[in-house]
């Protein structure tokens, strides 16, 4: 089965099962993208001009070098690695010219596949209400290209016909390194998988907010190319664009890409002293998907070189280029996102198999009842099991009685803003009391009594498909379209290399970060100056307070984002991730609407209203 077959073959599964959604073509882009600012020497990213083998290159690691399978001199295909890339995955509808495009950022830990479900929704809606010419990109962040998924990619396509048995331990075997230093790595496909430590990646010490955001406006930049504005490209100078009627471009995020998204409009692209190119006048509107809420800011100055003493750990041993901490007894690190990935797929594609899953690749603090694939991955991520509050999905119920295996334990997580402590496994020290119970999964359409949860007599509906989630963490397009050769597999619902110190910079909103004769490393100083329509969303099952105004306001906190035609909403029932995930509503006021994602509904509205076809 040669790339371009595979690609049509996944693009096959994503679309099966769903209204309309086998029309919906999902492909995934690789662009280019700017170098980081002035990076120090010997922490250059792969930019295609050196060997990562050469011990005297501007950066060097046999790791890496190994995990992309560089031949001797370091080249892939011929070329040596770059990595200044800009990848989106794009939803689409055959036969409709380009004409409004939306482009997503996605959270912490996040990849584009969080935001599947609100992306397909988006694309049925437009068809539904005859809005021509919608497509929706998905960002990752240029960490993507780090990721090894050719273990899926081999499950998956499943090229020897194997058995369900076969291809579970043989994507263990893969990615046994992950977990298990000493153990013998599996090969597949004609690869092995080799797990990168800090110093492997030290360049991504530069991969904060300015590289973000600049590689977001590289794909900003395509997008506006695609629906036919004009683009002016003068040598020294950032690309400029000049709008043409009936063409749209919006931009928004979830989570953390609701802030990068408030951060973009506020960002000024143009380096050069006294220029200024704001990032709002590229786009027509923000789509914050619970994020992006900040309360006015005084612009302030900081010298770049002060700046630089704030990160400088980074580039030493003692620093973390990607996150790697342990919260609440659970480590969130590569190996965690990958174990989260298989799990995924085994709850999709082993349903109702007693979970086999090796120890290696089991959490080491607690002891799991026996489980099925899907309560496996279930009491991982499922509101009312889940440790970890911003990484919890309403999707569905544990079978069986409660009390057998969690023995009506309750937590209360520190900081937690739900209303109810978590029924869960999850305890360190918890020890199964029935050794011979098998618990299954209930998904939130398969009947039968909901689960009455101790302590918590209020639990609202639940509103995420299991299988539909479970999918989008595993199964995005196999391949870019413009370097096959860089492809390892399918983009997922995780980034498993988040660099914290984009977190760290997009506290920087409304700061000039500047070198001594004025150039500008970072400048995020217009937010009071954005004037766009803007839609957002918060659920109420998900992270407490959130900073933006009541429902029934229609301006933003007086000095925050001046817009009259903003408009928030609440979704009843919705966890932090459901709000990009989730399969259903039940707003009171998106009657016709109760198969959709609340956010998409209410966003193709906001779509037509900035068109002017809500007349």
């Amino acid at each position: 089965m040669n790339l371009k077959q595979v690609m049509v073959f996944t693009a096959i599964i994503l679309g099966s099962g769903l209204a309309s959604a086998a029309e919906i073509e999902v492909s995934k882009h690789i662009i280019p993208a700017p170098a980081p600012y002035r990076e120090p020497a010997g922490s250059t990213t792969p930019d295609g001009t050196f060997n990562l083998r050469d011990p005297n290159a501007p950066f060097h690691s046999v790791a890496l070098a190994d995990s992309f399978d560089l031949d001797a001199e370091g080249k892939l295909a011929g070329k040596f690695l770059d990595l200044n890339h800009a990848i989106y995955t794009a939803y689409r509808l055959p036969g409709a010219a380009p004409r409004a495009i939306v482009i997503l950022m996605p959270g912490t830990w996040a990849g584009a596949m969080s935001m599947d479900r609100y992306a397909r929704d988006l694309m049925r809606l437009s068809e539904r209400e005859c809005f021509n010419g919608l497509e929706v990109w998905l960002l990752d962040r240029r960490s993507e290209q780090l990721e090894d998924h050719t273990g899926l990619t081999w499950a998956i396509t499943n090229p020897d016909g194997d058995t369900i048995g076969r291809l579970l331990q043989g994507v263990s075997d893969y990615y046994r390194p992950a977990f298990d230093s000493a153990g013998e790595p599996g090969r597949l496909l004609g690869r092995r998988f080799y797990p990168l430590t800090q110093d492997d990646v030290r360049f991504m010490a530069n991969w904060g907010a300015d590289v973000a955001i600049r590689d977001w406006r590289a794909v900003v930049i395509a997008a506006h190319r695609a629906i036919g504005n004009e683009v002016t490209e003068t040598p020294g100078e950032e690309p400029r664009v000049t709008k043409k009627p009936g063409r749209w471009v919006f931009i928004g995020g979830h989570s953390l890409g609701g802030s990068l998204t408030t951060l973009y409009a506020a960002y000024d692209f143009d380096r050069r002293p006294g220029k200024s190119l704001p990032g709002y006048t590229d786009v027509d509107g923000l789509i914050l998907l619970e994020g992006g809420g900040m309360s006015p800011r005084k612009r302030k100055t900081l010298a770049a070189d002060e700046y630089r003493e704030s990160v400088a750990d980074y580039y030493t041993a003692k620093g973390k280029v990607f996150f790697d901490l342990n919260v609440l007894g659970i480590q969130y690190a590569p190996s965690t996102m990958t174990s989260v990935q298989i799990a995924a797929w085994a709850a999709d594609v082993a349903r109702g198999r007693e979970s086999v899953f090796p120890m290696y690749s089991r959490p080491t603090v607690v002891r799991l009842p026996r489980v099925t694939n899907e309560a496996m991955f279930g009491l991982a991520m499922d509101d009312d099991t889940a440790p970890f509050f911003i990484a919890r999905v309403s999707f569905g119920h544990p079978t069986g009685e409660l009390g057998r295996q969690f023995r009506l334990k309750t937590a209360t997580v520190p900081g937690d803003p739900g209303e109810c402590p978590i029924v869960t496994p999850w305890l360190p020290g918890h020890l199964p009391m029935d050794p011979g119970f098998v618990y299954g999964w209930r998904n939130i359409d398969d009947g039968g009594e909901m689960i009455p949860l101790p302590g918590c007599q209020n639990d609202t509906p639940e509103v995420t498909d299991f299988y539909a989630f479970a999918r989008s963490v595993y199964n995005g397009p196999l391949g870019y379209e413009e370097l096959p050769e860089y492809s390892r597999g399918p983009n997922d619902f995780a980034e498993w290399y988040f660099p914290p110190r984009l977190s760290m910079d997009s506290r920087h909103l409304g700061t000039t970060i500047a070198e001594a004769d004025g150039t500008e490393f970072m400048n995020a100083v217009f937010m009071n100056d954005i004037d766009l329509p803007v839609i957002s969303f918060v659920g109420d099952d998900s992270m407490g307070e959130y900073r933006v105004p009541k429902k029934d306001e229609k301006n933003w906190v007086s000095g925050s984002l001046k817009q009259p035609a903003s408009a928030v909403h609440n979704l009843r029932g919705y966890t932090h991730l459901d709000i990009t995930a989730a399969t259903r509503n039940y707003q009171p006021d998106l009657k016709g609407f109760e198969e959709f994602n609340g956010p998409a509904a209410y966003s193709i509205g906001f779509i037509r209203q900035v068109a002017g076809l809500n007349d």
